[in-house]
């Protein structure tokens, strides 16, 4: 994997260039504009990412593996088969991106913006998810065993066969969500707001509904 210098790193960037395969790990990149270049394959682990635009940009295959990506900007971006594990994302927007297959286990991504985002497949075990904007999620089959998820709102989310054993779920708003098939064995969603949310087929065996809020809900009888 090719190492460059800075400056060489900072002029590719300035001019548009395809920064596909490039070894910049431990850069500090904080506050430049790489929308809609390519990054496929780059690795980016420990880079100091604070406030980069990503909007846009081809990042599959990328690996932001304990990087600091807090306040970022992924809009749109392709990021199917990105290793995210252990990175501080606080704050940042994934909002229409794709992480299809994406690796963010143990990652943080409180507070961010992941709605219309694509995370199919993904590996978000142990990842918090906390207070953040989920509208219209993808998270089929993803794995989100153990994820802190509480406060966040999911509104008609898609859960389908995802695994959410253990999770945190107290006061997540998940009205219109789909969790069909979904294992939900040992999750908490103490307060949680369950307004045609639609459990057919999930498993439920000891999971926590004090003070749940109930209606039409589909697939569960309490």
């Amino acid at each position: 994997m090719k190492r460059l210098t800075y400056e060489e790193v900072l002029k590719k960037i300035r001019n548009m260039e395809d920064l596909s395969g490039l070894d910049l790990s431990g850069f500090k990149l904080e506050n430049q504009n790489l929308s809609l270049l390519k990054l496929r394959g780059t690795n980016l682990a420990g880079a100091n990412l604070y406030g980069v635009n990503f909007l846009g940009a081809d990042l599959t295959g990328a690996n932001f593996e304990g990087a600091y990506v807090a306040v970022v900007n992924f809009l749109g971006a392709n990021l199917s088969g990105a290793n995210f594990k252990k990175a501080d994302l606080g704050n940042t927007s994934f909002k229409g991106a794709n992480l299809e297959g994406a690796s963010l286990e143990e990652a943080d991504l409180a507070a961010g913006d992941i709605s219309l985002a694509n995370f199919k497949g993904a590996i978000l075990r142990g990842a918090r998810v906390e207070a953040v904007d989920g509208q219209l999620v993808n998270f089929e089959g993803a794995d989100l065993e153990g994820a802190n998820l509480r406060g966040s709102s999911f509104q008609l989310a898609n859960f389908r066969k995802a695994n959410l054993k253990g999770a945190n779920l107290i006061q997540v708003d998940l009205t219109g969500a789909h969790l069909e098939d979904a294992d939900l064995t040992g999750a908490d969603l103490i307060e949680a707001y369950l307004r045609g949310t639609n459990f057919t087929g999930a498993k439920l065996d000891g999971v926590r509904f004090r003070g749940a809020y109930f209606e039409k809900t589909i697939g569960f009888e309490r």
